[in-house]
């Protein structure tokens, strides 16, 4: 594992803001981080970040709606590495009911870290959520970070974490972390560790940049073909097309790669896969200087491995634009992405809960399979997405009882896993326990304008009615058919 590489790389990096002032909280704020922290009031998940505009719409019900503070980390540009929360606890949260508590969230690295680091009792960088290192003001307002604090670099063992796909999923080398990659947790001694619980699907779907026309047609065979690597140039998509294919994807680790491996290359679940392209596919990376430089013209594919789903935006927003824009590597080191030129034509992995950046202006938009078109959203959550075109995406009828989402029709998708390991027991369990439940209830999801139209509930969760699945996996098995219930 990287983690004591990350440990000391973070020391470098987080070095020049140590000391400085913090002095934007308010008293009030600052005496709720001393008190949960003294009384260890502190609870912290690692894992998915394509799940972190959930969590934050989710935990918010575990608090006393007025007395929440959110905070993100002053060393992210994207917002999307780090997410707490901290507040007054509210009634059914368990013994620590009515007292102030902190929940930290980290996504950095992705899935992975909401599985192998859990399970094994890793100490991984953590938000250092105390009244010393938050307080600058921050980008964000409610359930985004109000507030920003320092990378810790004391890092935590988490408590549990959240993955876009079930433990087992994570095989090595392909889905697990690190520069080199780490092992797989080990069936017999590891997994057992944890235990899994089904929270709620999620769907996923390629984006793909605005210089790609939404009349050009994409299948499930022609998107698994680019992420295997097979098509390098976009002719080989549609002959009106040119230029390199640049897929902008996540490190390995990532749940949401995970779930595009397993749904357009069949991976880990049977011997017969494709292995997805990665940042070797093209001499766009140099190990030695860490950096991604996409130039035009090249003659084939270029792979960009991204740290977050926010990145991967940043890389289908760069492609288009131009210009350059920060990640991490495998082990979580700074990587520089360079487009030396505009207008590159680009695919990326996303969840469906970044729709809201999928627009009628915007540089990318969640395509269609099986026929052109594409799934557009204005962000407001009276009004549904729109779709156009001949072929299928995810969709989520205004009642929430029917839709190509919830019939089964669309199956690209994750069904997140909460993770939690028998170690976290007492007071920290009361408080996951209640956030399980939220997380399973689908009245929860629609609550939350990010998940309202792209997320439903697990079937055997014990939901019916609206904005529940009518499909699932045979014997709960995501390697296995995906049948109508």
């Amino acid at each position: 594992m990287q983690v004591k590489k990350i440990a000391a790389l973070c020391a470098l990096a987080c070095a020049g803001f140590a000391g400085q002032a913090q002095a934007a909280l308010t008293a009030g704020q600052a005496a709720v981080l001393d008190n949960a922290n003294a009384n260890g009031r502190v609870i912290y998940i690692s894992g998915a970040s394509a799940v972190q505009k959930g969590f934050s719409g989710i935990v918010a019900n575990l608090f006393v709606p007025g007395t929440v503070t959110w905070y993100g980390n002053a060393q992210d540009t994207t917002g999307s590495d780090y997410l707490a929360v901290a507040g007054t606890l509210a009634a059914g949260t368990g013994a620590w009911a009515g007292q102030n508590a902190i929940i930290i969230e980290r996504t950095v690295g992705g899935s992975v870290y909401g599985v192998n680091s859990v399970a094994r009792a890793e100490s991984i960088n953590a938000l250092k959520v105390t009244s010393a290192d938050c307080g600058a003001s921050g980008t964000g307002a409610d359930n985004t970070h109000a507030y920003v604090c320092n990378v810790g670099t004391n890092n935590m063992v988490p408590d549990a974490g959240v993955s876009d796909v079930a433990p087992p999923l994570f095989q090595s080398p392909v889905n697990t972390e690190g520069e080199v990659a780490a092992a797989a947790l080990d069936p017999v001694t590891e997994l057992p560790l944890l235990t899994s619980y089904p929270i709620y699907g999620l769907a996923f779907g390629p984006a793909v940049t605005t210089t790609v026309p939404s009349t050009v047609k994409f299948t499930k065979s022609n998107i698994a073909a680019i992420m295997a690597g097979n098509i390098g140039t976009w002719d080989q998509v549609d002959s009106s097309l040119s230029g390199d294919v640049v897929i902008c994807r996540r490190t390995p680790g990532s749940g949401t790669q995970a779930v595009f491996n397993m749904y357009f290359g069949n991976y880990p679940c049977t011997t017969n896969v494709n292995a997805p392209a990665d940042r070797y596919a093209s001499s766009a990376w140099n190990d030695a200087t860490r950096t991604f430089t996409v130039t035009p013209g090249t003659g084939g594919l270029v792979v960009v491995e991204n740290a977050s789903s926010g990145d991967v935006k940043s890389c289908l927003n760069a492609a288009v634009n131009g210009g350059s824009y920060s990640t991490k590597d495998r082990s979580g080191n700074p990587v520089t992405v360079t487009f030396t030129a505009a207008n590159n034509k680009a695919v990326g992995v996303l969840s469906m809960d970044s729709l809201n950046g999928s627009t009628a202006t915007s540089k990318w938009t969640f395509r269609n399979l099986d026929g052109a078109g594409q799934i557009t959203w204005d962000g407001v959550a009276a009004d549904l997405p729109v779709v156009s075109g001949s072929g299928k995406n995810a969709t989520i009828s205004a009642d929430g009882l029917t839709g190509s989402y919830i019939d089964g029709t669309w199956d690209l998708q994750a069904w997140e896993s909460f993770n939690i390991p028998a170690r976290t027991t007492g007071a920290k369990l009361d408080v996951l326990n209640a956030f399980l439940a939220k997380a399973q209830d689908p009245s929860v999801h629609a609550a939350v304008t990010a998940l309202k139209y792209v997320t439903a509930g697990i079937p055997g969760n014990g939901y019916t009615g609206a904005r529940v699945l009518q499909a699932g996996y045979l014997n709960g098995d995501q390697c296995a058919p995906y049948n109508h219930n």
